[in-house]
């Protein structure tokens, strides 16, 4: 399955579990009395709704790109430069072997392999959708942030990683002469970094950082790590693809859990469902 396609499906489960939820909570919710003493409020102009949705698609936009401008600008500092060192070094050694490394795995593990990795990126996506419906049926705004914080994530990479496949056009194992080339004019499908990995570490990692117990951080990772591994033994990427993937995910994930932002509000009143709605478009309404 192509990995944009795959991403942008987990990130729309993570939003529809979001709105459904919403829609729940507003349905089954005992409408308040009527007092009789007050006029009805007023419904919203149409012109107020519009210029709120803009104003939120705006705020989403911006926070995106002040994401994606961090996770560029933060290799360059001096305090990275150990890290830059040890990935750059790590991810050289293994293109050097990526060849030799791949070509061992049996043809006959492919098929099953992308099952594996397809299945664990959708459920981790499922996983965060569902720590966000939890969080907005019980009013846990840690919860609801989560599920937030994990589809800004994914967003990240998603952006992030496809610019990088796009510049840098590498060969998929087994096309071409199969040497896995650089720059080989496969601009729309390239094979580093690997979508799939970075997708995975971005939703892992946060979850991770958000309940940072030993069985959560054993059961997300241990996921990521799965769906990195069989992107090789599906013979879809070289080891060097999957590494610099799950490296660039787990790094926007640790940095959208850290990031300084105003606590998300869900007030218990009839404006629920639309504070709801601008709190999700605020953050991840890119697309």
């Amino acid at each position: 399955m192509d990995e944009c396609s795959l991403a942008g499906n987990a990130c729309a489960l993570v939003v529809g579990c979001a709105g459904s939820a919403a829609v729940e909570s507003h349905r089954f919710r005992r409408p308040p009395k009527a007092d009789a003493s007050l006029p009805d409020p007023p419904p919203a102009p149409h012109q107020d709704q519009s210029k709120s949705l803009a104003g939120s698609l705006g705020t989403a936009a911006k926070t995106i790109g002040q994401d994606e401008l961090h996770v560029i600008k933060a290799p360059l500092s001096l305090s990275a430069l150990k890290w830059d060192a040890l990935a750059i070094g790590a991810t050289g050694i293994l293109i050097a072997n990526d060849e030799s490394v791949l070509y061992q795995v049996p043809a006959s593990w492919h098929s099953t392999s992308i099952n594996i990795s397809d299945a664990g990126v959708y459920g981790l996506g499922a996983a965060a959708g569902g720590i966000f419906v939890t969080g907005l049926l019980t009013h846990n705004e840690h919860a609801t942030d989560t599920g937030i914080r994990s589809a800004e994530a994914s967003v990240d990479s998603v952006i992030l990683y496809a610019a990088l496949k796009a510049a840098l056009g590498r060969q998929r194992p087994y096309s071409g002469e199969g040497e896995g080339k650089f720059f080989s004019g496969n601009w729309t499908n390239g094979s580093f970094p690997s979508g799939h990995a970075a997708f995975a570490w971005a939703l892992a990692s946060v979850m991770a950082h958000e309940y940072p117990n030993w069985p959560v951080r054993l059961l997300v990772y241990g996921v990521a790590t799965a769906v990195s591994t069989t992107r090789v033994t599906g013979g879809v990427h070289f080891p060097a693809d999957v590494f610099s993937g799950s490296v660039i995910g787990f790094g926007i994930g640790t940095y959208v859990t850290h990031r300084e932002r105003s606590k998300l509000s869900l007030p218990h009143s009839e404006n629920k469902i639309g504070s709801v709605k601008n709190a999700i478009l605020g953050q991840i309404a890119i697309q």
